[in-house]
């Protein structure tokens, strides 16, 4: 018999702000997101959530937050998409597993996951983009592997 919940919870981080705590229950696949009260700063938080805490909708609904996870990670129909798996160490493609292993970053800003207080933007942002420019994104990769 499976359990009500599994549930995960990382820190989500902009830069050196911890915007909250987002949870993923693995049985029933729904997302959450806990808000940090004392950042009143919305322009912080990505524009989905900020246009939600606008309308004074406090909670952020599971699909929003799919949506911008979907939005960061390799599509699942991405060509040579064994080789990113293989990459991040993964024998299939799962939303939430690789959201977690690219630390939840991208390119067009400065959203992160953290999950321990001793990590810093700084140097997983260093590691994300040295791991994409010298494994990923070369041509050499994927015909040497």
């Amino acid at each position: 018999m499976l359990p009500k919940s599994v549930i995960e919870t990382v820190d989500f981080m902009n830069k050196d702000w911890f915007l909250g705590q987002l949870s993923y229950d693995i049985v029933s696949e729904e997302y959450s997101f806990k808000r940090n009260k004392e950042i009143n700063d919305l322009k912080l938080y990505p524009a989905e959530f900020y246009g939600l805490f606008e309308l004074k909708e406090i909670k952020v609904q599971s699909d929003v937050i799919r949506e911008f996870i979907v939005n960061r990670i390799i599509p699942y129909n991405r060509m040579n998409l064994s080789k990113y798996l293989k990459y991040y160490d993964m024998e299939f493609w799962d939303e939430w597993e690789l959201f977690l292993k690219a630390k939840g970053m991208c390119f067009l800003d400065t959203f992160w996951l953290r999950r321990n207080s001793k990590e810093t933007y700084k140097k997983c942002h260093i590691k994300f983009t040295n791991s994409v420019r010298d494994d990923l994104l070369t041509e050499e990769y994927f015909l040497e592997n």
